[in-house]
């Protein structure tokens, strides 16, 4: 099967899109998929996506006419989007030529797709329109596609501490809040080492800013700049501070207590969803430092609401929705091919 994988990604729009289209990509390839990813941002992508997936500028994300016009000189069997700006008419486009399947996080466009997919835990609640034939539907936290160094990870149990001892703070790729720097100076005279991560996209004046906060702080605080241990990081600590970004459904699968805060509006839904389910601490977008320690005190004191929540999120998210979707992808071929 040979896939085109539509994503961008980068330091002004985030990393999420890619992290989780290059886990897809990655399972493809394992299983003898050929994988091409066509993109606006080709430097970023180089950097997540495996070595032996070829990469393919466009010129822009919103006219579909560039890749359509690519699309049309290229042997595929189906089209994965993972990107905002692909909306109906830029569906309706793909989907003439070539079987289409579309991961969106919320409703925002009708969808003219062979397969939907939304791995969000509020996925199942959203009131979609299509335009065509409904597609087949992949929702909720069964279809969270995690990368593969995640999966590997969950064979293990859990650390569990019933007093902590280690905390992370990780604000995704870019940290575009720039809110790194807070979180250091909130576990000020905490008694935890805590690891604080520059993403691979965060400006130099804000990795400044966060090593300056870490040298003042009477607490142990290391910083480390897009770390290749950061899954093991993310599993050994007692909880962490993250976005409501795709890093959530990461730190869920791993047993990981979270304190989040949406940083953008599309990460809005996915802190309602913790709230209201009380799997994670949810911060208000607006929360500053006295808030952050606030939330850290309660997460050190409460010790059976970090049990609890290490629990449920690993029945939550089971990691193996990257295998359900690469499944998916083969079945809408497989059904165009026969009609």
């Amino acid at each position: 099967m040979d896939v085109i994988i539509r994503a961008d990604g980068g330091s002004e729009i985030g990393y999420g899109h890619l992290f989780r289209s290059a886990a897809l990509a990655e399972e493809l390839q394992r299983n003898g998929e050929t994988v091409t990813v066509a993109t606006t941002t080709p430097q970023p992508a180089r950097t997540v996506f495996p070595e032996s997936v070829t990469i393919s500028q466009l010129p822009s994300r919103s006219d579909p006419s560039p890749f359509i016009d690519w699309l049309d000189t290229a042997a595929t069997d189906v089209v994965f989007t993972d990107c905002y700006p692909v909306d109906t008419s830029y569906q309706q486009a793909v989907r003439q030529r070539v079987p289409l399947a579309v991961l969106q996080d919320d409703a925002r466009h009708a969808v003219c797709a062979d397969l939907l997919v939304n791995g969000n835990l509020y996925a199942a609640d959203l009131d979609y329109t299509y335009v065509g034939q409904q597609p087949k539907a992949c929702l909720g936290p069964d279809y969270v596609i995690l990368r593969r160094e995640v999966r590997a990870r969950l064979q293990k149990d859990p650390a569990w501490r019933p007093q902590p001892e280690r905390a992370l703070i990780t604000m995704g790729g870019s940290d575009t809040a720039g809110l790194t720097p807070t979180a250091v100076r909130a576990f000020d005279g905490f008694d935890l080492r805590v690891d604080a991560v520059v993403g691979p996209g965060c400006p130099a004046e804000l990795e400044q800013e966060v090593r300056k906060a870490a040298a003042t702080s009477s607490t142990k605080v290391r910083v480390s700049r897009n770390p290749e241990t950061l899954v093991t990081l993310m599993a050994e600590a007692d909880f962490a501070v993250s976005t409501a970004s795709t890093t959530t459904y990461e730190l869920l699968a791993l047993g990981t207590p979270i304190l989040s805060i949406p940083v953008a509006n599309n990460q809005e839904a996915v802190a309602s969803s913790l709230r209201r389910r009380d799997i994670a601490t949810v911060l208000q977008r607006t929360a500053g430092e006295k808030a952050f320690r606030n939330a850290i005190k309660e997460l050190i004191q409460q010790t059976e609401l970090r049990r609890t929540r290490q629990r449920r999120g690993r029945e939550l998210v089971d990691g193996n929705g990257v295998i359900r979707v690469r499944d998916a992808l083969r079945s809408i071929t497989e059904t165009r091919a026969d009609q």
